[in-house]
C-alpha cells in the first residue's frame, strides 16, 4: 500500500447469499482525514460498500481486497435508521455502551459521554429516554456513540435522510470540523457539497465516476445517466 493511504479497495465485489450481486470491480483509496461521499441511485450498492468497509457484512461472498494501514480499533458506523442502534433506556447508557464494554470506570464513561453529547449539540440529554428524542436528535445521539471511542474512521449511511434543511445544516457544523476519516453515502447534494472532499458515483454495483464535488455534481449528463437527476 502506498504511503499516505488509510485504506485501499481493489477489485471489490460482493454477492449476497440469495445470489444478488451487489458490487463488482470496485477500486479506490482513501487518505487519512479525507471526507468521501458515495452517491448513486437506490440499489446501487452504497450501503453494501459501507458495511463491507466497516467489517459489518458477512454471510455472502466477497471478492477482492480491503487493505488498511495501521488502523487501530474498530471503525464506527452510523446506520440510516437511528432506532437500529439505540438499545439502552437512557441516552447516557446508549452513547456510553461501547466504553462500558471496555471496562472504563463509570466516572470516566460519564465524562466522555458528556463530551460526545456536547459535540453533537445534545448537552444535558444524558438522562433522557431515546424514545423522547426527535428523529434528528436520535441521529445525533447515534453519531455521539460513534465519536465517543475516538475512531480513526467513521462510516455514515445516509446521515441526512429524514432531516429537514435546518437539521442538515446543523449536521454539517458537527461533521466539518472532525479530524477523522469520514466515508458517507447521501442523496442530499447540499450535504455532499458542504462536506465531501471527493465524490464517488455508484450505479448497479460498479464505480461509475469519481472526482471533486463541484465537478461531479455540475455534470448534468452524468447525473441523468446514473439516475441522480430527472430528465428534462
Amino acid at each position: 500500500m502506498k504511503e499516505g493511504i488509510q485504506f485501499e479497495v481493489s477489485g471489490l465485489g460482493y454477492r449476497y447469499p440469495n445470489g444478488h450481486r451487489a458490487l463488482e470491480g470496485i477500486a479506490f483509496a482513501v487518505r487519512p482525514g479525507e471526507k468521501l461521499a458515495l452517491i448513486g441511485p437506490n440499489g446501487s450498492g452504497k450501503s453494501t460498500l459501507l458495511l463491507l468497509l466497516a467489517g459489518l457484512l458477512s454471510g455472502g461472498r466477497m471478492e477482492g481486497e480491503i487493505r488498511r494501514a495501521g488502523e487501530s480499533g474498530n471503525p464506527a458506523f452510523l446506520f440510516q435508521n437511528p432506532d437500529d442502534q439505540m438499545i439502552a433506556s437512557t441516552v447516557e447508557d446508549d452513547v456510553g455502551f461501547a466504553l462500558l464494554r471496555e471496562g472504563l470506570s463509570p466516572a470516566e464513561v460519564r465524562d466522555r459521554v458528556a463530551e460526545a453529547l456536547r459535540r453533537v449539540h445534545l448537552g444535558g440529554y444524558e438522562a433522557r429516554s431515546p424514545l423522547e428524542l426527535s428523529f434528528g436528535e436520535k441521529k445525533r445521539a447515534g453519531l455521539a456513540g460513534c465519536l465517543i471511542a475516538h475512531p480513526e474512521t467513521i462510516f455514515l449511511d445516509e446521515p441526512a435522510l429524514g432531516l429537514d434543511p435546518r437539521e442538515v445544516g446543523g449536521l454539517l457544523k458537527i461533521l466539518r470540523p472532525l479530524e477523522v476519516t469520514t466515508v458517507f453515502s447521501s442523496m442530499d447534494f447540499g450535504l455532499v457539497t458542504g462536506l465531501a472532499d471527493r465524490v464517488i458515483v455508484l450505479d448497479q454495483g460498479r464505480l461509475a465516476a469519481s472526482g471533486p464535488p463541484g465537478e461531479i455534481l455540475s455534470d448534468r449528463g452524468l447525473l441523468r445517466k446514473h439516475g441522480l437527476m430527472m430528465d428534462g
